[in-house]
């Protein structure tokens, strides 16, 4: 014992570290030049223990043991350098690495001097992307003719989208962009019935008068190589969202118009005013008042309903089942809400503006300038998941649903209230002291075709799905403009999936980029049918829709109308833009018309007036009961 003690002391005193009687561990330093880095690696090197306890022996055997492993390691490291830099390496920096093994020293510098060429990389490909690709000056390179540019701001009700359609009228040529197809076909008519002859563009249909100077059209069907006198952008406080708002920055920024009136509310004017001034423009106000004043009242029960209300929720299901409530209660109530085609909300917002209906049933799509003839808004809940999360409406919100109450000319005030008497104060607040939500100062903008293109020939691929994912992740991210890439999460899932079937990749650029940008539902079937579509598109050059010519089954004869008549539209769409491959349109037109019908037909079996059998009287002494919150059952 006393021998290994002292063998041990002695290991120790030279700088050895022990391990047993046969092994010791000798410190080895290696500075090693790999480009222009200096790397130190520092650690133990085991060998077996020296007859002789000498330090150049030791050290000897220690070189003999890693040399070879220091030889690959370098080899290793400029391999991975030329394997993921397109260029040399050029920082000169030094790097130190310590362990108690030198082997685990190795391994942390191999992962490290690895992150440190793909951070390299990806910031050589991020200022090329930048210098390349010229998003830094997105606005700046549309339209430089000059334009005059007027706001006009306001409530719902105030008048200002009448006064704007007014100057469009008076113009010799004119673009009318909204935010709904409704919309768009409401301002066709209003038009042409004032005699003024007008073509309606939408994203699923086209009814051009070639004798028209002037169209109504969604915004995100805006065509910019046509040049007008007068172009009205509606609803601009859209700006602010996330998923659209980079359709109406394209629309200010490259509209073609001498004239560009914008439409919209106080928070919009923000937006407005931001995008302007990045133009190099200059903008003119005229402000609108509300023509009748709106009123928050208490709280009432879905007994308390009246002709001429309208009762708001936040998902279908909500509007469904409030229908069914409604109609017990001896109402007969028309429905909107988003997954319905809009030739079945035209018609369901005809029932309730007759009278045939007396109760409407929506989602907030009435808060986009629907004109209806609502005596009250009723807010079942003051709560709607906005795709992330569940929570309260924004003032705006508010604002921008309850101004849809008191129609001028049919109402002298308008009426705002809750089934929830808690609901009250917010609606409130939002609604007398005019409280403005906080903006974030960005510009939401979408990369163009030509993006894609260059980002391609950038980073050394053709999918659409993994060039949106750049754009979505890594470009702009850190941008001082303002500017920011506007939600693509759902036509990255659209892409990814249809690259995914066979022979898709095959098809050009460009129709697999018009493809992503589909307006298809990632949750249900239609995904899959357009993936089927994407694959015979690329094998056969023809998709003739045979998944319409048939009427599945399902427990919810509403939602499988609800789901053809959207695969239906999908179908219209593409074959407005590949009619060669598309070829059955006529034919499925008249079968969403058909599935349109049958959706109206369950949804006015559904809101009609139920009698209520006569109960008979109970004698029961009369006492107070508070007033039920709500009328329905509360949504978990």
């Amino acid at each position: 014992m006393e021998e290994r003690a002292k063998l041990r002391r002695d290991v120790e005193k030279i700088g050895w570290k022990w391990v047993n009687r046969e092994t010791v561990m000798v410190p080895c330093d290696r500075t090693l030049h790999i480009g222009p880095r200096k790397v130190t690696v520092r650690g133990g090197v085991a060998i077996t223990m020296p007859p002789d306890l000498d330090v150049e022996a030791g050290e000897a055997a220690a070189n003999a043991i890693i040399d070879p492993t220091i030889e690959l390691f370098v080899h290793a490291m400029e391999h991975t350098a030329k394997q993921i830099l397109s260029q040399p390496d050029d920082v000169e920096r030094s790097h130190l690495f310590e362990r108690a093994s030198i082997y685990k020293a190795l391994e942390d510098a191999r992962r490290s001097l690895t992150q440190i060429y793909q951070l390299l990389e990806n910031r050589r490909l991020d200022d090329r992307v930048e210098a390349e690709l010229g998003l830094g000056f997105y606005l700046a390179g549309f339209t430089t003719a000059t334009r005059s540019f007027e706001y006009f701001v306001g409530p719902t009700n105030s008048g200002k989208t009448h006064a704007a359609i007014e100057h469009l009228r008076e113009a010799q040529s004119g673009v009318y962009l909204a935010p709904l197809r409704l919309l768009a076909l409401e301002v066709y008519e209003r038009l042409n019935e004032l005699g003024v002859a007008t073509s309606l563009v939408t994203g699923e249909e086209r009814v051009i008068n070639p004798l028209a100077q002037h169209t109504s059209s969604t915004v995100e069907m805006i065509d910019l190589a046509k040049s007008y006198d007068v172009a009205v952008i509606d609803e601009t406080q859209l700006l602010e969202d996330p998923q659209r708002g980079w359709a109406w920055t394209l629309a200010v920024a490259a509209v073609r118009a001498e004239r560009v009136i914008l439409c919209g509310s106080d928070e919009g004017l923000r937006a407005a005013q931001r995008l302007i001034g990045r133009l190099n423009a200059t903008m003119t106000v005229r402000r609108f008042e509300r023509k009748g004043p709106l009123r928050v009242v208490p709280a009432i029960s879905m007994n308390d309903l009246r002709r001429g209300d309208a009762v708001v929720a936040f998902s279908r299901n909500e509007v469904i089942e409030l229908q069914g409530e409604i109609g017990r209660r001896g109402f007969s109530s028309a429905a909107i809400y988003g997954s319905l085609s809009p030739i079945v909300r035209r018609r369901e917002a005809q029932r309730f503006r007759s009278g045939d209906a007396h109760v409407l049933v929506a989602t907030d799509a009435i808060g986009l300038g629907l004109n209806l003839p609502i005596r009250r808004i009723v807010f079942a809940t003051v709560e709607k998941f906005d795709g992330i999360e569940e929570r309260r409406l924004t003032p705006q919100e508010v604002r921008q649903i309850a101004g849809r109450a008191g129609r001028y000319g049919l109402h002298e005030e308008g009426l705002v209230t809750s089934f929830d008497p808690r609901a009250i104060g917010l609606l409130r607040r939002a609604i007398e002291r005019q409280e403005v939500t906080e903006s974030r100062d960005w510009i939401w903008i979408s990369p163009t075709d030509e993006h894609l293109r260059r980002l391609s020939k950038i980073i050394g691929t053709t999918r659409i799905g993994r060039l949106l994912q750049f754009f979505q992740e890594r470009v702009l991210r850190e941008d001082e403009t303002g500017l920011r890439i506007a939600d693509l999460s759902d036509t990255i899932e659209i892409a990814n999936t249809l690259e995914l079937a066979e022979g898709f990749l095959e098809l050009p650029f460009s129709v697999r980029s018009t493809y992503s940008r589909a307006p298809v539902n990632t949750r249900g079937p239609a995904l899959a049918i357009l993936s089927r579509w994407g694959a015979q598109h690329a094998a056969q050059g023809i998709v003739d829709g045979t998944e319409l010519m048939f009427d599945g089954g399902s427990r919810d004869r509403l939602l499988q109308y609800e789901d053809r008549s959207r695969i239906a539209t999908l179908y219209l769409w593409l074959a407005q833009r590949f009619p060669d491959v598309y070829t059955n349109q006529a034919e499925i037109a008249q079968i969403r018309d058909s599935i349109d019908d049958d959706i109206h037909a369950a949804l006015l079996a559904r809101g009609v007036h139920r009698k209520r059998a006569p109960r008979k009287p109970t004698p029961k002494p009369k006492r107070a009961r508070p007033r039920p919150a709500y009328g329905f059952k509360k949504r978990k």
